[in-house]
């Protein structure tokens, strides 16, 4: 007489797939951890931005709203060193 026996959850843990669970788990809390860091560095860097009034700080915040990870590096390249001067005044 064959007896069948079925996995238990202890033996399937043992196969080594939980470490390589972990390891992508741990890397995808890091990738958002540092998403996160950046949209608030992003925000706080616009809001204490001078060369920006208060409407071009706010399109920026939306826009980092809106995109959350392509936002704030557009801001890091483009935005910070850029303006959102008055044309000169004629007379």
């Amino acid at each position: 007489m064959t007896t069948l026996t079925l996995a238990s959850g202890s033996t399937l843990a043992d196969t080594g797939d939980t470490t390589g669970s972990v390891v992508v788990v741990v890397i995808a809390l890091a990738f958002a951890l540092a998403g996160a860091v950046l949209f608030l560095a992003g925000v706080v860097s616009v809001l204490r931005s001078g060369n920006y009034a208060s409407g071009g700080k706010a399109v920026w915040v939306l826009a980092m709203l809106a995109f959350p990870l392509v936002g704030p590096l557009a801001w890091f390249v483009w935005g910070r060193k850029s303006t959102m001067s008055n044309p000169p005044s004629a007379g």
